[in-house]
């Protein structure tokens, strides 16, 4: 097997066997969620600035 290979079944199992239920999601929507807040952050800063 090549090391690619291996390396991608690894990170495959890394994913699939997360802690938390489809965490190869979970990254995508923490950056969203934290996109979201910096967006309203930053509009509510330019509004009381």
């Amino acid at each position: 097997m090549v090391q690619t290979e291996v390396a991608m079944e690894a990170y495959n199992a890394f994913w699939v066997n997360g802690l938390v239920p489809y965490s190869e999601y979970l990254w995508m929507i923490t950056i969203l969620v934290i996109s979201l807040l910096a967006l309203w952050q930053a509009r509510v800063f330019i509004r009381d600035f």
